[in-house]
């Protein structure tokens, strides 16, 4: 698979970038990013995307100075070097290089462009399903969530997690409620007879605001399909049949287990494959629009 990396529009081959050692990124975790994926050249919910970067730079008060034409150039360029079925974009904007921990003055910011060709993310029924350890974040907030580059804690425990037999975390709040794993939003699903409860964590519950959430959400709302955004709490957890995350790399997977509690979102009949197909079927429209107007001109 290949792998590139822009560094302030200059572009290396992976083993050869290097970023300055006084990168405060690097230093202290100063800086916001975004991941893309992109399907056949075409990149998914990229506007939202971006609108999520720029965010996520005014709480932090991380300048980005660069128009979306000019990031969506940079992106569509390193997309253009190598062609893949599927690939991930990481953008990272550091506040600058150097200073101390606190900036005592304006500082130019600088952006670094991760480019990576991958499988694209195939999930099939009866193979086995993700099987998540909830703990409890460390550091919960309920407001200004970000996507920063502060992921200690989540790899040690993730660690600890693995030796257990687990493939990924579940974060608890301090009140005991069900928010998203180390990397993805959650969504929980319950069966009783021909009625069907599609739940995810509110806004309010201190989740990143998911871009494959929301894009889930207004599908199921578009397909007249119910889905409630309410505080799902650990006592609550057997109650559910089923459970999925989502992101944006690794879209829809299945989660077959939560501590002790199985799920049955793996089975054939499960509920979670028809979302599983209306988020695919919406992708390659989105993917054949791209190649029918790409065709025009």
């Amino acid at each position: 698979m290949s792998s590139y990396v822009m560094i302030n529009g200059h572009i290396h081959p992976e083993l050869q970038a290097v970023i300055p050692a006084l990168d405060r990124g690097f230093l202290y975790g100063d800086c916001i990013y975004e991941v893309f994926a992109a399907k056949a050249g075409v990149l998914i919910d990229f506007e939202r995307h971006l609108e999520r970067l720029r965010r996520s730079a005014q709480i932090h008060e991380i300048p980005v100075p660069w128009s979306d034409e000019l990031l969506r150039f940079d992106i569509d360029h390193m997309l253009s070097l190598e062609p893949a079925e599927y690939a991930q974009i990481r953008l990272v904007v550091s506040r600058g290089i150097g200073g101390p921990l606190i900036p005592t003055g304006p500082m130019k910011p600088e952006r670094y462009l991760y480019y990576k060709s991958m499988p694209f993310p195939q999930y099939v029924p009866d193979a086995e399903g993700l099987k998540l350890k909830t703990r409890r974040h460390p550091a919960h907030q309920r407001e200004d969530v970000a996507k920063t580059n502060n992921y200690l804690s989540a790899i040690s425990l993730s660690m600890e997690a693995a030796k257990e037999g687990y493939d990924d975390l579940l974060w608890l709040s301090p009140e005991g409620e069900l928010i998203e794993s180390a990397a993805a939003n959650i969504f929980f699903l319950s069966r009783e007879g021909d009625l069907v409860e599609i739940a995810t964590a509110p806004i309010s519950s201190g989740i990143l605001p998911g871009v494959t959430r929301a894009r889930i959400i207004e599908l199921l709302t578009l397909a007249k399909i119910p889905v409630t955004e309410r505080v799902v709490t650990i006592e609550e957890l057997p109650r559910f049949d089923e459970a999925f995350v989502c992101s944006s790399i690794r879209l829809l997977r299945p989660v077959s287990l939560i501590d002790k509690h199985r799920l049955h979102s793996c089975r054939k009949n499960a509920v979670f494959w028809h979302i599983h197909r209306l988020y695919n079927s919406w992708l390659t429209k989105l993917v054949s629009d791209a190649s029918d107007a790409s065709d025009q001109h």
